[in-house]
């Protein structure tokens, strides 16, 4: 899964125990070092707090930010998400 060059960072957050958060830790267990490999130069951000709600924040260039709300969703869900997140 490699991204455009405008992507300039990738935020993931969520809880380390929370039900609604396994969707998001499944897709980092299995995916973070793919994506890292494809996109070795762009900074990914992993943020596990309990009681946090699962989520991606795309950093674009001139400090546009976008956010996608994962809380409940399976891994293949999420990883969709996160393609349309950073087109």
């Amino acid at each position: 899964m490699s991204f455009s060059k405008a992507l300039k960072e990738l935020r993931v957050h969520f809880c380390q125990t929370s039900p609604a958060s396994n969707g998001i830790r499944q897709f980092v267990a299995n995916n973070y070092t793919a994506v890292k490999a494809a996109n070795p130069n762009l900074p990914i951000l992993i943020r596990e707090a309990r009681g946090a709600e699962a989520k991606i924040f795309a950093r674009f260039e001139h400090g546009q930010e976008k956010k996608v709300l994962l809380d409940g969703l399976s891994a293949k869900e999420i990883e969709q998400k996160l393609e349309a997140l950073v087109k």
